[in-house]
């Protein structure tokens, strides 16, 4: 298989640091409100990527944090007059029953932030002795010029939108945070420096610490995470020991678009996941997301997924004989699948697999696509042809011109002999 990694800008042969075995760690939500269709996008990519290594007999751990401590649950706990565990569990089961609602299902461990405090605090103890980080009377920060590599992933060395808040205590502006001195609620926590809280960056180098030490195989999340988060993380972990990269693949989801700009929460033009599911299945809302390659911007419109689901409804339509094995096809989708997980191919794949009859193969590559592209309980194609052959011989063309009106409409050709 080849990945392509942003951090060299280039499609490598995918090796993994031990054989047969992935480490995959993909950003988790900070569970403060409903996952929008933003989320969806990047975590069926991830879903399907996990799915398709197993299925190559590899055995995959994917990890995913779950932000549970952040300014913006504290901010919204006050203002909804909640407590932050409250609302952070409250949000994280909604969360999880999207994921699942969406057939969500390859991830092997989620980690709250709040349950690895003590390896959070322990991690920044060490970048503490090793001179990269300095605390003040707000908090614990990463001395960013200590880093020589910072902005390696990103392409951009400096910005100050590595910190919104201006703290004149700091060496430097874009230092960020690794601890913040203060009260938050009952999501504050006793440490060597005071009282307080960890930074959003620490939050997750201590967690894929843990479980998959300082180096590991893949890295993913969404485009607009590249900067400031993942270079924050590059930069804390590889400076405990100077062990790089930190990562081999880092892997991105481009953006899910709505009329031309990113679907976020701050602009508030995001679809929610359990409001986009009362009017799409979850195989209609899949199948769409995975029409566009990962790491392009994908335009979220009605148009789109009417579209898609008439497409899988075809394949769905013309899938009822099974006449065995196409090596042809199935070649065609292991080849998309491997060729940086260009699933658009895949899925051209999977429309030959269905007119060819090879009902196997679409059953055993629907499970890692997490689609269904079987019609349950569905009449035989050939059995409809039949009846529109008898009623038209009969002259009855109104109800055989019914038949192939809905035939059509399900993105079935039809062409009629002449009588």
């Amino acid at each position: 298989m080849n990945l392509y990694s942003t951090l060299t800008r280039s499609v490598e042969p995918f090796e993994t640091l031990y054989p047969d075995r992935v480490s995959l760690f993909v950003c988790g939500p900070t569970v403060y409100d409903y996952s929008h269709l933003g989320h969806a996008r990047t975590y069926v990519v991830f879903d399907v990527l996990a799915k398709y290594l197993r299925s190559t007999g590899k055995e995959v751990f994917y990890l995913q944090n779950i932000t549970d401590v952040d300014d913006k649950v504290i901010d919204r706990s006050v203002r909804e007059q909640v407590s932050q565990a409250y609302l952070s569990r409250m949000f994280e089961r909604e969360y999880l029953n999207d994921m699942q609602s969406l057939g969500i299902d390859a991830v092997s461990y989620y980690a709250r932030a709040t349950t690895h405090i003590p390896e959070i605090i322990n991690q920044i103890e060490r970048l503490v002795r090793k001179g990269v980080a300095y605390g003040t009377e707000t908090g614990v920060y990463f001395d960013i010029d200590t880093f020589e590599r910072n902005g390696e992933l990103s392409g951009q060395k400096r910005d100050n939108r590595v910190s919104r808040v201006k703290d004149t205590t700091k060496h430097n502006p874009e230092d960020f945070a690794l601890w913040k001195i203060g009260e938050y609620g009952e999501y504050t926590w006793d440490s060597p420096w005071g009282r307080g809280r960890p930074g959003w960056h620490i939050e997750d180098t201590a967690i894929s610490e843990k479980y998959f030490g300082q180096q590991y195989d893949i890295h993913g999340g969404g485009l607009d995470l590249i900067f400031p988060h993942h270079e924050a993380e590059i930069a804390q972990m590889e400076s405990l020991e100077g062990k790089h990269p930190m990562v081999r693949y880092w892997l991105h989801t481009g953006y899910l678009t709505v009329e031309g700009e990113k679907m976020s929460k701050s602009l508030g033009n995001f679809v929610t996941i359990r409001d986009a599911l009362k009017r799409w299945s979850k195989d209609v809302l899949r199948y769409y997301i995975l029409l566009s390659h990962y790491r392009s911007p994908l335009q979220a419109t009605d148009e789109g997924l009417a579209n898609a689901e008439k497409a899988l409804e075809h394949i769905r339509a013309v899938a009822i004989k099974d006449n065995g094995v196409s090596i042809e096809g199935r070649k065609a989708f292991v080849d998309a699948m491997n060729a940086d997980l260009n699933t658009p191919m895949a899925l051209a794949a999977i429309q030959s697999l269905a007119a060819e009859g090879d009902l196997t193969a679409l059953v055993e590559y629907g499970k890692i696509l997490g689609i269904n592209f079987l019609r349950e309980n569905s009449v035989p194609l050939t059995i409809l042809q039949e009846i529109r052959a008898e009623l038209r011989a009969r002259k009855q063309f109104e109800l055989a011109d019914l038949i192939r009106e809905k035939m059509v409409g399900s993105g079935i050709t039809i062409t009629d002999p002449p009588l």
